[in-house]
């Protein structure tokens, strides 16, 4: 598992893809896979640095000794659909995001590499029973962590 600690129990565990978010009409579009290479030198509006889904961006583009070319950086994953809508670039983010569940004219396509792959762990500490409404919250965290993953 993705989680080694003798202080604490898995309750669910899931891998959340990175997908690259675009416009129907940009020339990403027409590629069969999307991989690290094809993020290189596009206009990318990112999250700030230091949020989890730049972490990993930053990371991955490193192994090819590259750093992001940034378009534009955003607080909030909304903004950067909003800004893909207006034409300044493309954005990255995680399949789970609702954002993702993107509108007319935008399209969500996962990025084929195992590093834009960030496991999702629940856990609890191990010895501890869980109180009905954290048992409620557990199944919720659940059952949304498989509904995001189906779509």
């Amino acid at each position: 598992g993705l989680v080694a600690d003798a202080e604490l129990d898995v309750l669910h565990e899931t891998t959340d893809q990175l997908c690259l978010v675009f416009q129907e009409a940009h020339p990403i579009g027409r590629k069969r896979r999307i991989g690290l290479r094809d993020l290189v030198d596009l206009p990318l509006i990112l999250t700030n640095p230091g949020t989890s889904v730049r972490d990993v961006i930053d990371a991955a583009l490193m192994t090819v000794g590259r750093t992001p070319t940034v378009a534009c950086e955003v607080t909030y994953m909304m903004s950067a659909v909003a800004m893909v809508r207006a034409g300044l670039g493309v954005t990255v983010l995680p399949r789970s995001a609702r954002e993702t569940r993107v509108e007319r004219g935008i399209r969500a396509r996962a990025i084929d590499d195992p590093a834009f792959a960030r496991p999702v762990v629940l856990v609890k500490k191990k010895g501890r029973t869980l109180p009905p409404a954290s048992l409620a919250f557990r199944d919720a965290c659940i059952a949304a962590m498989r509904r995001a993953m189906r779509s």
